[in-house]
C-alpha cells in the first residue's frame, strides 16, 4: 500500500468511527511511516489535492449525507458537527457553507443532496507506478537561481506550464547566467492545517522557473526573484521520454521508491533540471529530478 493509499484508508477509518476530532497530518504521516512533508508531496502527486483538504471534504460530504438521511433525522446538527470534527455549530456551519454554498439547516430542510457535489472516496490506480532508474547521489554546492516565482496550492499548480511559457523569453537574457540548464524549483512547502480549520489552509508552495546565476550577480528586473539553495546531498532521479509522463515518474518516486528506501526527504528546495537533452519545443528528452535527502535513522 502506497503512502497515498494508506492515508485515504486512514481517513476513511476515521470517518467511519465518527471520531470527534479531525485527522491530523502528523498522526497520518506517522501511521504511514514517513514524514509529514513526504506525505504531503506523495498525496498531492497522487491525487492533485492536499491530504488535509481531502480529509475535510470527505468529512463534510459524510456530514451532508447524514443531514438528509432518515436514520439521522432526529440527530441534531451540533452532534453531526462534533462527529465531523468541529468544535462548534458555528464553525461547522461556516465550513459547510464555504464548501457547499448552502448551510446545514438549508440542506436538512431541502431533504436531498441534489445538486451538491460530494467528495467520494478516492481510488488509486496501480498504473501510476512505473519502472524508474536507480538514482545517483550527488553533493551539490550552493546554488543561486534567478527566475519567475509564483505561489500555488496543489489545485492551482496546473498553471505551472503557463509560467514556463512566460519565462522562456528570459532564458539567455539574465545577467550572470551560468550554464544552459533551466530549473523548476519547488520551495516553501507549507504544512496543511487541520481539516476543521475554517480557512481551509491547504498545502501551498512557491515554484520558480529559472536559471543558475553567479554569486556576484545582482538582478534588477522587478519581475525576477533569486532563490539561494544551500549545499545539499541529493538523490537525482531521471525521467526519460515526453514531459507528460513526468507525473508518473514523480508519483513512483514519492509513493514507491522513497518509502521503500532508507532515505528521508529533507525540508529544503527540490528541483527539476532541464539540460541539453531536453527539447522544450517537443517536450521530449531527459529531465533530472533532484530531491534533498539524508539516510533515515
Amino acid at each position: 500500500m502506497t503512502p497515498a493509499e494508506k492515508a485515504v484508508w486512514l481517513i476513511e477509518t476515521h470517518i467511519e468511527a465518527d471520531a470527534e476530532t479531525s485527522p491530523d497530518l502528523t498522526e497520518l504521516a506517522e501511521k504511514c511511516s514517513i514524514s509529514a512533508r513526504h506525505l504531503m508531496r506523495a498525496f498531492a502527486i497522487a491525487t492533485g489535492m492536499s491530504v488535509m483538504r481531502y480529509a475535510r471534504a470527505r468529512k463534510l460530504s459524510h456530514a451532508a449525507q447524514k443531514l438528509v438521511h432518515p436514520d439521522f433525522a432526529r440527530r441534531n446538527i451540533l452532534t453531526i458537527a462534533l462527529e465531523a470534527g468541529y468544535t462548534s455549530h458555528e464553525a461547522f456551519s461556516r465550513a459547510f457553507r464555504d464548501y457547499f454554498a448552502i448551510t446545514p439547516e438549508e440542506l436538512r430542510r431541502r431533504g436531498h443532496l441534489d445538486p451538491l457535489v460530494l467528495q467520494e472516496c478516492l481510488r488509486m490506480s496501480d498504473h501510476m507506478i512505473v519502472k524508474i532508474e536507480e538514482p545517483r547521489f550527488e553533493k551539490r554546492d550552493h546554488l543561486r537561481i534567478a527566475g519567475l516565482k509564483r505561489s500555488y496550492s496543489v489545485e492551482s499548480s496546473t498553471a505551472i506550464p503557463a509560467q514556463w511559457q512566460q519565462f522562456i523569453p528570459w532564458i539567455g537574457n539574465i545577467d550572470g547566467q551560468i550554464g544552459y540548464e533551466t530549473y523548476g524549483v519547488c520551495s516553501n512547502i507549507t504544512n496543511d492545517t487541520s481539516a476543521s480549520d475554517q480557512n481551509d489552509n491547504a498545502m501551498c508552495f512557491d515554484y520558480i522557473c529559472g536559471v543558475a546565476i553567479s554569486g556576484q550577480t545582482d538582478i534588477s528586473a522587478p519581475e525576477l526573484t533569486i532563490i539561494e539553495i544551500a549545499p545539499q546531498t541529493y538523490a537525482v532521479f531521471t525521467h526519460r521520454g515526453h514531459i507528460s509522463g513526468i507525473r508518473a515518474t514523480t508519483y513512483t518516486i514519492w509513493n514507491d521508491y522513497l518509502p521503500k528506501s532508507n532515505l528521508k526527504p529533507l525540508s529544503a528546495p527540490e528541483f527539476e533540471c532541464y539540460g541539453r537533452e531536453f527539447d522544450p519545443e517537443t517536450g521530449n528528452g531527459t529531465v533530472e529530478i533532484w530531491i534533498p535527502v539524508e539516510k533515515a535513522a
